[in-house]
C-alpha cells in the first residue's frame, strides 16, 4: 500500500472481532467516517490512542502508521480518512429532530401606529414599510424607511409608530 505526504486518503478495512489492522499512512490527522455503528480503538505510531466511533477523529502528533483494533464481538467494516490536512463532513449522526416548516399568516396593515399583539406561537415577524409612505415608520423605536423590510424573532407585543397616512404591512411565521 502506498503512502502520500500532504494529502488525505480513504481506507476501507474489514476487521474481525478482537482483530486489528495496520494502515500505512503518514500524517497528523484521522477520522472514522464509518464503523458499522460500532467503536474501534485507533493507535498511532507516535503513541497516541483513541476509542472512536463513526464521525469522530483527531489531529494528533505526526504518525507513519495507524493500528485500528476491533474490540467488539462482530466484524466491522471501517472506513477512515488519514493523512495531513483536515476533513469536514456534512454527515449528520445521532438523533435528529426536524422543525416543522413555518406557516405564514397575515397580521394586517397598521396605519399610523399601534401595537402588534403578542403571540406565544410566533417564530418570526415579517414587516414591510409601504413604498408610498411619506417617511419612516418605527418598529420598537427602530426607523423603517419606505419599502424596507424587517424580520424579528419575537413572541411579545411590538410597538409601531408613524404618521397617520403611513402603513406597515405585517405577517408572522407560526
Amino acid at each position: 500500500m502506498s503512502t502520500q505526504r500532504g494529502a488525505l486518503r480513504d481506507y476501507v478495512l474489514n476487521i474481525e472481532p478482537g482483530a486489528q489492522s495496520l494502515v500505512q499512512a503518514i500524517g497528523d490527522y484521522f477520522r472514522i467516517t464509518d464503523a458499522s455503528g460500532g467503536r474501534v480503538n485507533v493507535s498511532t505510531s507516535a503513541g497516541d490512542a483513541f476509542d472512536v466511533q463513526e464521525g469522530e477523529g483527531a489531529r494528533v502528533r505526526a504518525f507513519e502508521t495507524l493500528r485500528v483494533r476491533n474490540d467488539s464481538g462482530v466484524t466491522l467494516r471501517v472506513r477512515l480518512i488519514a493523512g495531513t490536512g483536515e476533513f469536514e463532513s456534512a454527515r449528520t449522526t445521532g438523533s435528529v429532530t426536524l422543525n416543522a416548516a413555518g406557516t405564514i399568516q397575515e397580521v394586517g396593515a397598521i396605519a399610523g401606529g399601534g401595537t402588534i399583539p403578542a403571540n406565544p406561537d410566533r417564530r418570526q415577524l415579517v414587516m414591510i414599510a409601504n413604498t408610498g409612505n411619506a417617511g419612516a415608520v418605527t418598529v420598537a423605536g427602530l426607523p423603517l424607511q419606505p419599502g424596507d423590510a424587517l424580520d424579528l424573532e419575537v413572541t411579545g407585543a411590538v410597538a409601531v409608530g408613524g404618521a397617520a397616512g403611513d402603513t406597515l404591512h405585517v405577517a408572522e411565521v407560526i
